[in-house]
């Protein structure tokens, strides 16, 4: 393994991070933010860098020679690191500038590189003095009581961090790397986008090009979605955070209702288009803005997603309309919007496209829309997610399209025994090494979701508080329950690994992950970064027969 060529690139990743701890400070203070907040952020973007230049010169390419010679195992683990570095290093502001403790810092900075957009940001969460968040920060000058309990600076550094995440931290680094001849970058690509490929899942020969005309298309897209956050009414600071958690579908808001505290149906109805579209392919984006080939509708995966979300809003709109007859719950305002059909379909359509497209935002507590099947349809959107080669988590609408086919496939195998399988995806034949390796991911992904809701259930376990109470002169015992139940462990697990941010319970639209245990935390930011990774690539460097020579 080129050791010097994967702490080169970390080197590189550092420096990355450094600028953008940089702006964080700029932001801190253009935003007014206390002086040793400002202070703080500087001294994080200085050392981050201090370690990257060091990094780099150490590393860096001698006198005629040519590049590193990387090979695909180098590429697994660069990618790998390159998430647990920058997930370290992107903790430090969390720790030296809002006194978070560092399992809490740890978790944060990893829902923000992975796009989950859980968080453990509250009032009430205790810090490393003992003192709570809104203790340490709710009074300062610049603090407004409707946002967050962090200053701006924190603000706007979780939100860059999902802005950073959101296309792959990698592939911002990719950017720097043919200019540099490094070495081999597509090992880098294909771990990091280590998805469902066909033969249209390159958009050009070279890899460096193709880098770059996603992240213009990311860029323009994220413009837009600022442009339009501020016309419709929110300030320049909240339409750049709640921009940068839209199109990389993360969910990080300023404010404690999340996105429903703007209650403009403008911006509701802006956000939930900005969501569908991060969630769908690049590779078609990028066609029909660079070429003009507008290709969606001959994308099978792009009709399966659109199909899932329009037949689920309308199936989940009817059912709330039955079952919250005078009102539906909204997080800001009022806390309730009156029956009225747009309002309704509205809410609905917004949180159906914000957990099918793991962006996280939240504008009402589906919990309390009274209706089990809405929130068990709710529930099995968060394992398909959106389309392969977007900012979205998520087993991906083309693998369980060709699961789908596959079984019907063995179906139809059981009547005509010589039928030869063909499994097609738009068109393309899938290879059945391909349709195998996709069975193995599905069936791992559920495994991990299964034994991640296990674990919970383990490191939450409490022993039940026993209370003594009388009642008609009888003795009677009352047990305090877990606060850890079923629904809350399957919901935060199906949150952290397919990176939705809400799950179910405690940890539902409305709540968070500040009460759970350091080794709950643990165990979700790695469920995080392999949800995030697509599995294989953080699994394949817990081999033993990775790490021979």
């Amino acid at each position: 393994m080129k050791h010097r060529a994967i702490i080169h690139i970390q080197s590189l990743l550092l420096v990355l991070l450094a600028f953008g701890m940089g702006s964080a400070a700029f932001v801190s203070f253009l935003m007014s933010d206390t002086y040793e907040t400002t202070q703080s952020l500087t001294a994080c973007a200085i050392g981050t860098l201090a370690i990257g230049c060091l990094g780099y010169q150490l590393t860096k390419r001698k006198a005629g020679e040519i590049d590193f010679s990387t090979n695909t195992r180098d590429g697994f683990a660069t990618v790998a690191i390159a998430w647990l570095i920058a997930t370290i290093f992107g903790s430090i502001p969390f720790i030296t500038t809002a006194n978070m403790r560092f399992m809490d810092a740890i978790f944060e900075t990893a829902s923000g590189l992975t796009t989950t957009g859980a968080t453990v940001i509250t009032n009430d969460l205790i810090t490393r003095n003992g003192a709570t968040l809104a203790e340490i920060f709710a009074k300062t000058s610049s603090h407004i009581p409707e946002n967050l309990p962090v200053p701006y600076g924190i603000l706007f550094w979780r939100s860059l961090l999902h802005w950073l995440g959101g296309v792959g931290i990698v592939f911002f680094v990719l950017l720097i790397l043919p200019l540099l001849k490094v070495g081999k970058s597509m090992q880098l690509y294909n771990a990091e986008v280590p998805g469902l490929k066909t033969d249209s899942g390159q958009i050009t020969p070279r890899i460096g090009t193709s880098v770059m005309m996603v992240t213009c298309v990311y860029i323009i897209l994220t413009t837009a979605a600022t442009t339009i956050y501020k016309l419709g009414g929110m300030t320049l600071f909240d339409a750049i955070c709640h921009a940068f958690a839209t199109i990389s579908t993360g969910g990080f808001s300023t404010k404690q209702a999340s996105f429903g505290f703007f209650q403009s149906p403008l911006l509701q109805w802006a956000a939930t288009l900005f969501m569908f579209v991060s969630a769908c392919n690049f590779i078609l984006i990028i066609k029909a803005i660079f070429r003009g080939e507008f290709r969606f509708h001959k994308d099978e995966e792009f009709r399966f997603f659109l199909g899932m979300a329009t037949i689920s809003t309308i199936f989940i709109t009817i059912l709330v309309m039955a079952s919250c007859p005078n009102s539906i719950h909204c997080t800001g305002g009022t806390g309730t919007l009156e029956k009225h059909w747009e309002s309704y379909l509205r809410t609905v359509a917004f949180q159906v496209t914000s957990l099918i497209s793991t962006t996280g935002f939240v504008t009402s507590d589906y919990e309390l829309w009274n209706n089990p099947a809405a929130l068990l349809l709710l529930f099995a959107m968060m394992f398909p997610c959106g389309c392969g080669g977007s900012t979205a988590g998520g087993i991906k609408c083309s693998r369980i399209i060709v699961v789908i086919k596959h079984l019907i496939n063995e179906i139809k195998h059981c009547v005509y025994p010589r039928t030869i399988p063909d499994v097609r995806l738009s068109g393309e034949r899938i290879e059945q090494s391909l349709v195998a390796k996709t069975l193995a991911f599905v069936l791992l992904y559920i495994a991990i979701f299964l034994a991640v809701a296990f674990l919970l259930t383990l490191t939450e376990y409490r022993q039940p508080n026993m209370k003594l109470t009388t009642e008609n002169g009888e003795l009677i015992v009352q047990a305090t329950p877990s606060e850890m139940n079923i629904k809350t462990a399957l919901g935060a697990s199906i949150a952290c690994l397919s990176n939705a941010g809400p799950g179910l319970g405690k940890v539902g639209p409305t709540g968070n992950f500040g009460w759970m245990r350091p080794t709950s935390k643990l165990l979700l930011t790695l469920a995080m970064i392999a949800g995030r990774l697509e599995l294989y690539t953080l699994l394949v460097i817990l081999l033993p027969a990775f790490w021979r020579k």
